[in-house]
């Protein structure tokens, strides 16, 4: 389907030369300025302010809920955090924002693998990895921040969302009530006040910043530890060596090499750093207007075509960082392992396991790449808990709630729990005729917050402790993690196989949290916390306890599944899971034999997603062979998977032969069933 690229945003740099790259994301805006009155004034134009209104706009129509949004910054930035899950998938696909049109804009993310060091021997780990759902059901995406938030920048205003890039909110002079509240709002060009923008809610999207929540509370620090990480940014030297290093390791995953202080990340991206703002823009938008006529994802240019129509540059770069506890023992001399103490702690930890130097052979340093200043970054203590998150006139989203860890990405996964049940809340909120009705609202989501976050640092705590021994993280912690984080007991996507109304997403997504609230994985979780927190992290854990936390596991796990708790979508946990058997037996023979969803294009080596019916390598535009584009299938889906898959499926060959095999069995056993649009149209 040919769509006639438009050159709207580049027509207004040829006519205004001085134009910014701020006016030129503000010209997008339905409103040419800043309105007085809103229903929702936003503060903070990041991830999860943009997604809290998307939701609004596109979840409640019926609604017309106006919002302004209002962000510091002259542009969207670059942030660490780029790793997302099926959750967040699931959430842009029920938008409007699906694979064949992300995927144009941000790297595939195709499961979680993980390697757990052995400290007592340098050359040896175990691996474990969760593919996660079949991708033509809610495949990943690795997302470069800054390029993510314009990207969500323009579908939201394309929704009718005014979003004020280098608008700032004067927190001081903010009068919040539940009357309503007066904002002024203050042009960071000439430092001048533009408007006092009047709602009655304001959204606080500042994030870790809390700039309205720190206001009403302080925040709370967890017990026992907490953790900093240090990171930057690299090319590959290498991509095809690394696999030598650490058996299993593919670019289409998200990769975590863990080991006793903590975890490392690596996390293959696209970067279009050095893109002007108008050809973005004009790309953004033609690729959204093949996704508002529903072009076919083989009909669609391709990233690097997309770049060359609109004069864009793209970049494949990797973000490697490290997060480790905050009682990690550092030397007296750590000066001399760099300039800065980011550098200085990522390079210690680097040399001290051999492992991670071996995979850092493999990569080179790309220093002061998002400009100067910004070659090494390190944050500390980032677990803490927003005391209050909700007051009259105002609530905040996002990490403002609370935050605990990168590990398994619960900032943008599991927060959109708070900022899609915000959402929904918003809209019954602005309904509400006294104080005492919206009170009553927002005691919903000031409960929710309240118990979200320790869950999320129990997680976050188990996890790490399991990393003190090289079987505890496979065995136990992450395979229970995965599995009841999926199957969660009645809120499962899997159960729906990723097909929800976007209305009701906030159901599942509050009570999902990577299963942390399920009592069974709170068992586990608890009793390894209680035999391993005592512990010396520097010294190897005793073998004694090391068996009696797999045996509580073993024992527990063949109760529940006994009683069938976790049986939801039979996604086969010999296809799903690289170290287990089809009844979640550990099978540490059984490496490499997993449902094989990912595949890399042959011209130009990107990862890319298995469907049959997507032949085009997204990133190149090179036709690829069928054997390529195929999943592979670890024993094969069962007869009742396979009758869910032809209802859900969009066609056939995305599932691969085995469907199209299946569709004509049962077609010569019923030969008056009906086919409609190549896909046999049954009743089950």
């Amino acid at each position: 389907m040919f769509i006639l690229p438009k050159t709207t945003f580049r027509d207004k740099k040829v006519a205004s030369p001085d134009i910014t790259d701020t006016q030129l994301l503000n010209s997008g805006n339905v409103q040419s300025a800043p309105c007085p009155e809103s229903d929702v004034t936003v503060v903070g134009g990041g991830i999860h302010g943009l997604m809290y209104a998307i939701h609004i706009r596109k979840a409640h129509p019926e609604a017309n809920v106006s919002i302004s949004v209002y962000e510091k910054a002259s542009r969207p930035q670059w942030k660490i955090g780029e790793s997302t899950l099926p959750y967040f998938a699931q959430w842009t696909k029920s938008a409007g924002m699906t694979a064949e049109y992300l995927l144009r804009f941000f790297g595939l993310h195709n499961g979680l693998q993980f390697f757990f060091l052995d400290r007592e021997n340098p050359d040896d780990y175990k691996g474990f990895c969760t593919n996660g759902p079949p991708p033509f059901l809610a495949p990943g995406y690795q997302l470069q921040r800054s390029m993510s938030e314009l990207v969500f920048t323009v579908y939201a205003q394309r929704l009718g969302v005014n979003i004020w890039h280098g608008h700032a909110a004067d927190i001081k002079k903010t009068t919040l009530s539940g009357e309503g509240n007066t904002i002024p709002i203050i042009s960071q060009a000439d430092k001048t006040e533009v408007i006092v923008a009047k709602s009655p809610l304001v959204i606080d999207g500042t994030g870790r910043f809390r700039q309205y929540a720190s206001k009403a509370g302080r925040i709370t620090r967890f017990e026992n530890f907490n953790t900093d990480a240090f990171f930057g940014y690299f090319e590959a030297i290498d991509e095809e060596g690394i696999p030598q290093e650490l058996k299993g390791f593919e670019g289409g995953h998200t990769n975590h090499i863990c080991f006793p202080e903590g975890w490392m990340y690596l996390i293959r991206l696209i970067s279009r750093h050095e893109s002007p703002m108008e050809n973005l823009l004009d790309m953004i938008h033609y690729v959204f207007d093949h996704a508002q006529k529903g072009t076919p994802h083989d009909e669609i240019p391709s990233t690097e075509e997309l770049c060359k129509m609109f004069g864009c540059k793209t970049k494949w770069i990797w973000s490697l960082g490290y997060a480790c506890r905050d009682d990690t023992s550092y030397p007296s001399d750590l000066e001399r392992y760099g300039s800065s103490e980011g550098e200085r702690r990522f390079n210690f930890i680097t040399q001290k396991y051999k492992k991670l130097s071996d995979v850092m052979r493999h990569f080179r340093h790309l220093p002061d790449y998002h400009g100067p200043g910004t070659s090494w970054y390190i944050r500390k203590q980032l677990s803490y808990q927003s005391q209050v998150v909700s007051g009259p006139g105002w609530v905040t989203i996002g990490d403002g709630i609370g935050f605990t860890n990168p590990l398994l990405s619960p900032g943008i996964n599991a927060g959109l729990g708070s900022s899609t049940y915000a959402a929904k809340l918003t809209v019954a909120s602005l309904k509400c005729n006294t104080a005492e009705q919206r009170t009553a609202i927002w005691k919903k989501y000031d409960d929710y917050c309240r118990d979200a976050v320790p869950s999320l640092n129990l997680m976050n705590q188990y996890l790490y402790l399991s990393f003190m021994h090289p079987l505890l993280g496979p065995r136990v912690a992450l395979m229970w993690t995965i599995v009841v984080g999926r199957d969660v007991p009645g809120h499962a996507l899997a159960r729906t196989a990723f097909s929800v109304d976007l209305k009701n997403y906030p159901d599942y997504s509050t009570h999902w949290l990577w299963g942390s609230q399920v009592d069974d994985w709170v068992q586990v979780a608890e009793y390894t916390k209680e035999k391993l927190m005592p512990l010396d992290l520097n010294k190897p854990v005793p073998q004694e306890i090391v068996d009696d936390i797999i045996n509580f596991s073993e024992q527990l796990k063949e109760e529940v599944w006994a009683a069938g708790k976790y049986q939801g979508f039979p996604f086969r946990y010999q296809g799903e899971l690289q170290n287990f058997g089809p009844n979640l037996e550990w099978d540490e023979e059984k490496y490499s034999s997993q449902d094989r969803f990912h595949s890399r294009c042959r011209d130009c080596r990107a990862w890319l997603t298995c469907r049959g019916d997507w032949r085009k390598c997204t990133n190149c535009g090179v036709e690829r062979p069928l054997e390529d584009c195929e999943i592979v299938w670890n024993s094969g889906p069962s007869e009742y998977e396979l009758s869910k898959f032809a209802k859900i499926s969009p066609n056939p060959q995305s599932v691969g032969t085995v469907l199209v095999d299946w569709l004509k069995n049962r077609q010569m056993k019923c030969e008056s069933l009906p086919i409609e649009n190549g896909m046999a149209k049954m009743s089950m």
